[in-house]
């Protein structure tokens, strides 16, 4: 009669004797197998603009300026000083940051510090339902631990195979999502599986393409998400860039034209950095396709003058208003060298070349060792002599 009880206490007693270290040790193996694939994802989404191609990331001089709120869109000078940190200690290692980012995901949970959710907006707004799945996860180890204080041996052994059942599966979906967060690739095209019309995915998919130069891979979706998102001029203005690399630049230039439309209709965006780009890219657009109307009027037969002349002046047309594109940029955001350069080698072919020499030596006031800007200015000095 005895024999029952005295078994299942030895059964009891040898689970529990396994040492508590042995056994939070393999809880912890066991995570980490789970997760390990996130340990080889790369940088994702706003990684870029926030990391990898942060120049305040780089030297003292950045984290002065992060401190101080020179070049920041936002001030969060502490979260952007554990990126200056990081950056310095992990390079593009993208591990590295995986592994603070965990230890700091533990800070709102400890009760140290409190946290707010006010800025977060939708993209974290299911973390509100956290703390809500606390009863619900209570709930069910209740009810395993019910199941497993009852009598029957039996009803044990199903309870151990429900819950390593259940284990399993979760262990396995958490490693198979893991997976989808290898890199930027993975985790839209991911997206767009289940979410087709995801304007985001496809303008991250598209700059993806954008950066690895596969333009035509990159078109359709900056096409996309001009379609899904049509009041958000950034789109236009990535469709216009890839249009050009195509060698589409009358469509680019269009995309373009409809961007700053946008950004001009809004006075909080009519004059910042955004419009300023956007506008050196529609001057840079028109220069290139004035210079090719202006050289293909030079080749039309005398019995075609007339074509040529209509040519000639579209395209002194188009050099007139890239002048006042890279004006305006440069009204805008004076310390652009790329435009002070392209404008002032712009001066040079339509002969004025005072101005020119102003933009070319300001090009090499922000970047002494600019090789066109020298150059260009070196030959205008040397036939001014």
């Amino acid at each position: 009669m005895t024999s029952r009880p005295r078994s299942k206490l030895a059964y009891a007693r040898a689970i529990w004797s396994v040492p508590l270290p042995l056994r939070v040790a393999i809880i912890i193996v066991a995570v980490a197998l789970v997760y390990l694939p996130a340990l080889h994802a790369g940088f994702v989404w706003d990684d870029e603009l926030l990391i990898t191609a942060n120049p305040l990331l780089r030297d003292l001089s950045g984290l002065f300026e992060i401190w101080t709120g020179g070049r920041t869109a936002d001030y969060y000078p502490l979260t952007n000083t554990i990126f200056w940190i990081e950056w310095h200690l992990f390079g593009q290692q993208a591990a590295g940051y995986h592994a603070v980012y965990f230890v700091i995901a533990l800070v709102p949970v400890l009760g140290f510090l409190q946290m707010s959710y006010v800025r977060s907006g939708t993209l974290v707004a299911d973390h509100y339902q956290y703390f809500a799945d606390v009863s619900l996860i209570a709930l069910f180890c209740a009810g395993i631990a019910k199941l497993w204080a009852w009598q029957k041996s039996q009803m044990r052994i199903q309870t151990t195979a429900v819950v390593f059942l259940l284990l399993g599966a979760m262990g396995t979906y958490t490693w198979t999502r893991a997976e989808v967060y290898r890199n930027e690739e993975t985790l839209w095209e991911d997206n767009l599986s289940k979410n087709p019309d995801a304007w985001q995915a496809h303008n991250r998919l598209g700059q993806r393409f954008f950066n690895q130069e596969k333009y035509v891979e990159a078109a359709p979706h900056f096409e996309l998400a001009a379609r899904l998102k049509p009041e958000l001029a950034d789109n236009y203005n990535q469709l216009g860039l890839v249009y050009c690399r195509l060698g589409r630049f009358e469509e680019g230039i269009a995309e373009y034209r409809k961007g700053l439309r946008l950004k001009e209709a809004k006075s909080s965006t009519a004059n910042d950095a955004g419009t300023a780009k956007m506008e050196a890219n529609l001057a840079n657009a028109l220069t290139i396709t004035a210079i090719n109307m202006t050289e293909t009027a030079q080749t039309f037969s005398p019995n075609t003058s007339a074509i040529a002349a209509a040519q000639a002046d579209e395209g002194r047309r188009r050099y007139g208003e890239a002048v006042q594109a890279y004006e305006k940029a440069l009204e805008l955001d004076p310390r652009q060298p790329a435009v002070h350069r392209n404008l002032g080698i712009l001066l040079v072919r339509l002969g004025r070349y005072d101005e020119a020499v102003i933009h070319l030596r300001a090009t090499l006031q922000l970047v002494p060792n600019e090789p066109l800007a020298r150059e260009t200015l070196d030959a205008l000095e040397a036939q001014r002599r």
